[in-house]
């Protein structure tokens, strides 16, 4: 009872003017009295009975920072970034985010930024850094937090809003962001994909992407059609092995494209000379096999030369 008169009487001070009786007090509950001295601009007053009551003084505080953030347009960012600190210290769940919201509403770009920087919570910093702009900040906060819903947030909206040069430039230094983003482009976007890689030199990478991309295509009967040397497949492959043949640490893999190349061109071959589509995308043995299960042993005889098959592997 004796905190509530000393509420009370706090209340009816002329400077407030909120004459309650006991009833009436609770009937309102001190939650609602807190909001109506907020409304009235009574935070310190508002703030102190909080306290003395043991109540959340975050409503209070937050209120006190945008309506200062609202009546401070002429003092500056560094300055009002100080003033807003020191309260809200005061109040460890505060929302420093939803501060910096309210200072980016009111135009202070600059002050948001600085504000959202204390705020704990990356799920709360990251969209707001987002929504004022500091794309390059967010992906920093959000590969920092671990959490790749985050940083797939930041990925989409910078794919959106930035040239794609500039995506691959950010997050090129940031293997988190980097790792993410290709293996959602490698599911999805795989031209997208094509363009990081050769932004990067990793010329490989393409490679190896416009090789099974070959493979794909071997699941449309349309891809296999027309003259071998100018199938899509064929001039993936190709491809492939020039990529390949652009750097030394990827000799054998450029000398196997080659040789799957000239395979393919033999194999569409055969199944034209003998009008039996069962050649092509099978082994080099079974190739063979089969020239001479139809009897076709000059044909036999020929891709054993062309690749060099040893007897004893047609044996096993």
């Amino acid at each position: 009872m004796s905190k509530t008169l000393r509420v009370l009487n706090a209340v009816r001070s002329p400077e407030t003017g909120i004459p309650l009786s006991i009833h009436q007090y609770k009937l309102l509950t001190p939650s609602v009295l807190i909001g109506r001295l907020v409304n009235a601009h009574q935070h310190l007053l508002a703030l102190r009975i909080s306290d003395y009551l043991g109540m959340n003084q975050e409503v209070v505080i937050m209120h006190w920072a945008c309506s200062k953030l609202t009546v401070s347009s002429a003092v500056p960012d560094v300055t009002l970034l100080e003033i807003l600190l020191d309260k809200l210290k005061l109040c460890r769940s505060i929302s420093y985010a939803a501060v910096a919201a309210h200072a980016d509403q009111s135009g202070r770009r600059k002050l948001a930024a600085m504000l959202v920087e204390h705020e704990p919570l990356s799920s709360k910093q990251v969209p707001l850094l987002l929504g004022i702009g500091e794309e390059d900040t967010a992906l920093t906060k959000a590969t920092e937090s671990g959490d790749t819903d985050l940083v797939y947030l930041v990925l989409f909206h910078i794919w959106q809003k930035r040239p794609a040069l500039e995506l691959f430039g950010m997050i090129q230094a940031r293997p988190i962001a980097r790792d993410l983003f290709i293996r959602y482009a490698r599911c999805y976007k795989h031209e997208f994909l094509k363009d990081f890689f050769l932004s990067t030199g990793q010329l490989h990478d393409v490679a190896y992407l416009l090789w099974k991309e070959s493979w794909e295509l071997a699941k449309n009967p349309m891809a296999s059609r027309g003259s071998p040397l100018h199938t899509p497949r064929m001039k993936l492959i190709e491809k492939a092995q020039n990529l390949f043949a652009e750097t030394k640490e990827h000799v054998f893999e450029s000398k196997a494209a080659e040789e799957h190349a000239r395979l393919l061109r033999m194999q569409h071959e055969l199944e034209v000379s003998t009008k039996q589509p069962i050649f092509v995308d099978s082994s080099i043995s079974d190739t063979i096999r089969t020239c001479i299960v139809l009897g076709n042993h000059r044909a036999a005889l020929r891709v054993k030369t062309e690749f060099k098959v040893k007897d004893e592997s047609l044996t096993n």
